[in-house]
């Protein structure tokens, strides 16, 4: 399926999660504002990747817990491609601390980032959608544990269950605007930081997942593509599960 001469932001496009995403989509034609936060290498790096395979790009440094930064944005789209079609809020941040030890400081930049900057670039993007009378998509970043209770991740899971019932909330609010808005429950993925913090992650989730394997980039990628094509326009307030079946058992290491 071609997303030629369609235009997404994707949020945090520096890490592995969300490069995965800006280039799946840039191999469908579509043009990508990639934000990062003080990753400007990592950044010029994957606009580097994309344009050498023939993409379009263009990358931005971003703080999205500002509010205005989510309207710049949009601008930035517009004035650059003339358009925006897809928003994937993949921007978060993961703070792993007892509940009894989690500090106001350790709430706000967990709920300022995962939540408040996600609601604020889904009212910037819908505002353009509906001025361009064109429909559009809203994704979400969420997480497995805005479904199942992970102990020491309290501020960040209530942040990412709030993002399920946001898209739920946002879908039926703007259906009627040809909008679908819809989240992505990511589950166990590799990625550095992960495997930095558990070398021996893989095995420990491998055994673990319903499927036999853990979670990779690619998978969520994969997933959010498909909400942005044809055949999901009825999809719409939903959270997709990328986790091989382990939010149905949630048994942790």
């Amino acid at each position: 399926m071609t997303f030629a001469g369609r235009v997404a932001i994707v949020s945090a496009a520096s890490r592995e999660i969300g490069a995965a995403i800006a280039t799946t989509l840039a191999a469908r034609g579509c043009a990508i504002v990639a934000t990062h936060y003080g990753e400007a290498g990592r950044a010029d790096a994957l606009a580097a990747r994309i344009r050498a395979d023939g993409g379009r790009v263009v990358v931005c440094e971003a703080d999205l817990r500002q509010v205005a930064a989510h309207q710049r944005l949009v601008e930035l789209a517009l004035g650059q491609f003339g358009r925006l079609d897809i928003l994937v809020a993949n921007a978060g941040v993961t703070v792993a601390a007892p509940f009894l030890e989690t500090t106001e400081e350790h709430w706000d930049l967990v709920a300022d980032l995962n939540l408040k900057g996600a609601f604020f670039a889904a009212q910037a993007a819908a505002r353009a959608f509906v001025a361009q009378q064109q429909g559009g998509r809203i994704i979400f970043s969420s997480s497995v544990t805005g479904v199942v209770a992970c102990p020491g991740l309290a501020a960040y899971g209530v942040t990412k269950a709030a993002l399920r019932h946001l898209a739920a909330t946002l879908g039926g609010e703007l259906g009627r605007h040809g909008i679908t808005v819809n989240a992505i429950g990511i589950g166990a993925t590799l990625n550095e930081r992960n495997l930095a913090g558990q070398p021996d992650y893989q095995a420990e989730w491998d055994a673990l997942v319903p499927t036999g394997r853990v979670g990779v980039p690619q998978d969520v990628a994969d997933a959010v593509a498909f909400l942005c094509t044809p055949q999901a326009a009825m999809v719409n307030g939903h959270t997709m599960m990328i986790d091989g079946g382990w939010s149905q058992r949630g048994v942790l290491p």
